[in-house]
């Protein structure tokens, strides 16, 4: 008998679950015998036959993998481990177990006040504990028929078999049959239910099977191969461990080479930044020596001229013949001097600024934290009206290539807008084609992007991003990038669309029924101003901000070229007269405006405000109904809109020279 009348101590093993390593919970045992918490089984049995094929009718047992099947197939098998049985045996040791903890107690005792008198039995179906007075007097008067567990003599080791048979989970009959065909214990009820289909010898009473095992080598050749298998198990689980440790030690290893690595590759890059740094620290120093030798040839050159003036006014107050006529000769020659370097700081003059270019992932650059480039822009030359005149009267044009923009898809054509790009791209849009078109001014023929729509008047957005205006359909801006075209994103907007330009982030644009407009990237307009006739082009002028309109214009006097700036004031320009049917427009980086006259059939230039005109090029020149014009430093590309379709297909770049 156990001291205090306690159970004896327990295998802790036979109580675990071996899938969660706890204490068995709901334990259900598989024909092999191995136990498990139903839950555990259940996911198993999912995660089993999800691998698998969910048509899979059986899986392994998580012990032994025998192959192990449902009672019902028919079953989903989410239900499947609940059909297994019930381990009572388990079930009653581990509440045994639990209560082996703390002394039992006599429960109708304690609610009479004696809190401390010992139990000796225990109700299992009313899960109470007794003294042998109360058993006799409150429970066997009711509960005479159920099973009640002597717990003050309990003790494992000393029970008879029979003692210890488990009931069937099913039919609450003791299991004591076994069918050696299914390897299925189970009570009568089971072997008449599910096994009466079986030989007379091979279902027998499990302790008739026990005797069989006894008298023949199987028990022994079990055990024998038990051990083996455990050996065998023993070398894997020391073969794992030492995998285990390999693995440790290999990440060790390679932890010591990623740190070395990344040393290696902290070193490179200070290396790769001091050489970045030292370029860029270099071609800053040439830019500004550049810049500092023009701006001491510009300082002294301007106080040279404002002592001599200053010098000239003196001697005239002082009547002195000989210092006025010497004043007056320093005066002519540093005049002369003046013009001649404007003149050559005007061609062209630029804007220097200094990018970082950094490579994209999977190229090779010059160094792994990218290159040092130097861009520079033509940019309007900051000199009054007095030399600029000089430049607009004076410069001759050449043209200096002339190519064919039709493409073998195409019939016909019809070039209705032409950005100049800074890196001498081309890109024109064909409405008879509905295309964009990307060329080199060498005139290559690089790519072209089909447009939902009769494409219109183009700008630049950036060095990189243009935009058109297509009737009815919005702006669309493109990318142009490694020679190629994309579709970036596209402006929806309810109108007729003609000229289009960029300024501040937003879009300007016209419309067939004369409303310019400014136009956000969310797509919100505000009217700039309304005129009475189509508004065919527009172009942005960088120093003033003021945005140049060309409108359809035809008869005398009506307004060609027209001005609006920023507070929507509205200065005119232009009238018919040079110019008539005035179309593509565009401004050079001095202020000096670049118009196509479609029915004067030339090109004109003219001063910012517009006091001077001067015809560029005229029928003469070839010039058919020009429709676009594109600037681009000292060179310009045109359009024509010809009644030959062989005109159509051609544009012309030409060179302020």
């Amino acid at each position: 008998m156990a001291e205090g009348g306690r159970p004896p101590e327990l295998d802790l093993h036979l109580l675990e679950c071996p899938i969660c390593l706890e204490r068995l919970q709901q334990p259900k045992s598989l024909p092999c015998l191995h136990s498990f918490c139903q839950e555990c089984l259940w996911t198993y049995i999912d995660k089993e036959v999800s691998e698998k094929r969910v048509s899979d009718t059986s899986f392994p047992c998580p012990i032994c993998r025998r192959t192990t099947s449902p009672v019902n197939q028919a079953e989903p098998k989410e239900k499947w481990a609940e059909q297994f049985p019930t381990n009572v045996v388990i079930q009653d040791l581990i509440q045994l177990k639990e209560r082996s903890s703390e002394l039992p107690y006599c429960k109708p005792c304690q609610t009479k006040g004696t809190l401390t008198n010992p139990a000796k039995f225990w109700c299992k179906m009313m899960n109470i504990h007794f003294c042998e007075n109360c058993k006799k007097q409150h429970h066997d008067i009711l509960h005479n028929d159920c099973d009640i567990l002597d717990i003050g003599e309990y003790d494992i080791s000393r029970s008879k078999p029979e003692e210890l048979v488990p009931k069937c989970d099913q039919h609450e009959e003791k299991i004591l049959w076994y069918c050696e065909k299914h390897q299925r214990l189970g009570c009568h009820v089971c072997m008449i239910k599910y096994h009466r289909q079986c030989e007379q010898e091979v279902v027998m009473t499990a302790k008739d099977y026990l005797e069989r095992l006894k008298s023949g080598t199987r028990l022994r050749d079990m055990e024998e191969m038990l051990k083996k298998g455990a050996e065998a198990m023993k070398s894997l689980v020391k073969d794992f461990d030492e995998q285990i440790q390999t693995l440790v030690q290999n990440q060790e290893v390679v932890l010591k080479s990623i740190t070395d690595l990344r040393q290696r590759i902290e070193k490179e890059l200070d290396e790769c930044q001091k050489a970045v740094t030292d370029e860029l620290v270099t071609k800053y120093k040439e830019e500004k020596e550049n810049i500092d030798m023009s701006l001491r040839q510009c300082d002294r050159l301007m106080k040279g001229m404002l002592n001599t003036m200053k010098s000239s006014v003196k001697a005239v107050e002082e009547n002195n013949p000989m210092e006025v006529i010497m004043m007056y000769q320093r005066g002519q020659a540093e005049i002369e001097s003046c013009q001649d370097l404007i003149k050559d700081m005007r061609e062209p003059y630029t804007s220097v600024s200094i990018q970082h270019h950094v490579p994209k992932p999977g190229t090779q650059g010059d160094h792994m934290l990218g290159n040092i480039v130097i861009e520079k822009q033509g940019r309007r030359f900051p000199v009054d009206s007095g030399f600029v005149s000089l430049t607009l009267s004076e410069r001759q044009v050449k043209e200096i290539r002339k190519f064919n923009v039709r493409i073998p898809a195409d019939q016909d054509i019809k070039i209705r807008g032409i950005v100049y790009l800074p890196d001498n791209n081309i890109v024109v849009s064909d409405s008879k084609n509905k295309r964009l078109k990307l060329f080199t001014d060498e005139g290559q023929y690089l790519d072209q992007l089909t447009v939902p729509g009769d494409p219109c008047d183009m700008c630049l957005v950036d060095n990189t991003t243009v935009a058109v205006a297509v009737c009815g359909k919005g702006v669309h801006v493109v990318k142009v990038e490694d020679k190629k075209l994309s579709l970036s994103s596209v402006i929806n907007i309810d109108k007729d669309l003609r000229g289009i330009t960029h300024t501040d982030g937003r879009f300007v644009v016209s419309e067939y029924e004369g409303g310019v407009y400014s136009l956000t990237q969310d797509g919100v307009t505000d009217i700039l101003h309304k005129y009475d006739r189509t508004c065919w082009n527009l172009a942005h002028d960088t120093e003033t901000e003021d945005i140049l309109v060309s409108t359809e214009s035809n008869t005398n006097r009506q307004v060609a070229v027209s001005r609006l700036s920023p507070d929507k004031r509205r200065t005119d320009v232009m009238k018919v007269g040079v110019v008539r049917g005035s179309a593509g427009i565009d401004v050079d980086r001095e202020g000096n405006i670049y118009v196509c006259g479609t029915r004067s059939h030339n090109i004109v230039q003219m001063s910012g405000d517009g006091t001077r005109v001067r015809d560029l090029l005229t029928s003469t020149d070839g010039v058919q109904y020009p429709r676009a014009v594109a600037v681009n430093g000292e060179k310009f590309v045109v359009s024509n809109v010809s009644d030959t379709a062989d005109d159509r297909s051609f544009i012309r770049i030409f060179q302020l020279c």
